[in-house]
């Protein structure tokens, strides 16, 4: 009973603390809300589309009009600039407003209805690897579609039905099946990894400032004698407003996702509810250590806001972590966007059963286990003045 009652003190404490710092409620309800505001507006839509083209049409005769509609009717390309020019295509291309030139060669027609093979060309920009995908495989499907049509008019001519000269022209049809998120919508893919950045990214911060200002501010000992000089009574208490904020925020972005954004969560909501909170509690953790062992506030911040940053490269969500380098994959394990994002994507796009998610809330759990080590010197940083005010 005691325990709770000095938690409530410093609890009250850090509430008074935050009600004012303006900055530190700012970053507190203010920015997360507008971040995730963000997040959710940027990737309403889900998919890429309308990605603007340079059309260079040196044939001029209705089968290169077919095949630039037929380009313009996918949901990812818009051919948006005409030209004449090479030189000026290519500058229009570097100067980023446009991802791509597709080049269509005089005499298209004449080579198709002589028998003869035509070859239409497409430069696309490289430096947007989604961009450049889409282009890809909108502008190929365009000029196969068009290519088995012309294909299938020569053959059904000649008085060959339809059904036959389909088998003729296409022996092998090749089904894809995408399961998981059949519309590939990157919003259901990115914009919750993007949200949960971010909130571990506040939530490192947060932690950071409210212990490490402590010692900044030589306000170490009062804030040890409202606990009755209970550290983990301090720890809990002072860290309890964060978590609060952070975990509703959490389910926050859960509703954005599955109500707003219409995703649909394939699994259990209760695992990621649970995998959430010990997503928070991990990044805490990890915020706490980092203070604790260089009991400097600045140089905490600079170390917390750096590791979780990184976590965005190691999680493989831009880049496969089984396409990664042997040497460097181990160290995927120690983030845990890592382990939730695989949480993530097993419950809420696969539907994985449960015991399959053990493993990734297990090793959450592993985080936790961080300020066991430093209580010693938590001790002794807010008890001997020689910590206090270190720049």
């Amino acid at each position: 009973m005691r325990l709770i009652n000095n938690i409530i003190s410093v609890f009250k404490y850090e509430v008074l603390e935050i009600a004012r710092n303006r900055v530190y409620l700012i970053t507190l309800l203010i920015l997360p809300f507008a971040t995730l505001l963000f997040f959710s507006t940027m990737f309403y839509g889900g998919s890429i589309e309308n990605l603007p083209i340079v059309l260079i049409d040196n044939d001029h005769s209705a089968s290169s009009r077919q095949l630039v509609r037929m380009v313009n009717a996918t949901r990812g390309v818009k051919v948006k600039y005409t030209s004449t020019s090479i030189i000026e295509a290519e500058e229009l291309l570097r100067r980023g407003d446009a991802y791509a030139i597709l080049l269509i060669p005089e005499g298209m027609e004449r080579d198709i209805y002589s028998g003869n093979t035509s070859q239409v060309e497409c430069y696309i920009s490289g430096t947007n690897m989604s961009a450049s995908g889409v282009i890809d495989s909108d502008i190929q499907n365009s000029i196969r579609t068009f290519s088995t049509g012309l294909e299938l008019a020569k053959l059904t001519s000649t008085g060959t039905n339809t059904h036959t000269a389909t088998q003729e022209v296409m022996p092998i049809n090749f089904l894809t099946h995408i399961i998981s998120n059949p519309y590939i919508n990157y919003g259901y893919y990115l914009a919750p990894i993007f949200m949960f950045v971010a909130l571990a990214l506040f939530t490192t911060l947060l932690t950071t400032y409210a212990i490490g200002r402590e010692l900044y501010y030589a306000t170490a000992q009062r804030w040890m004698s409202i606990s009755s000089n209970s550290t983990l009574a301090a720890v809990i208490g002072k860290l309890l407003p964060t978590t609060v904020t952070m975990l509703i925020f959490a389910e926050l972005n859960y509703f954005v996702i599955f109500k707003v954004m219409g995703m649909e969560c394939a699994g259990s909501h209760a695992i990621l509810t649970i995998g959430g909170t010990i997503f928070i509690l991990a990044y805490q953790s990890i915020a706490l250590f980092i203070t604790t062992i260089t009991s400097n506030m600045r140089l905490a911040l600079s170390l917390g806001g750096g590791y979780t940053v990184m976590a965005f490269t190691f999680s493989g969500i831009t880049f496969p972590t089984m396409a990664m380098f042997n040497a460097v994959r181990p160290l995927t394990n120690f983030f845990p966007l890592t382990w939730f994002t695989k949480l993530f994507v097993d419950q809420a796009m696969r539907g994985t059963p449960i015991e399959y998610s053990l493993k990734p809330l297990f090793s959450l759990t592993l985080f936790l286990v961080l300020p066991l080590f430093i209580g010693k010197r938590l001790r002794r940083i807010t008890s001997d003045k020689q910590y206090w005010s270190n720049d």
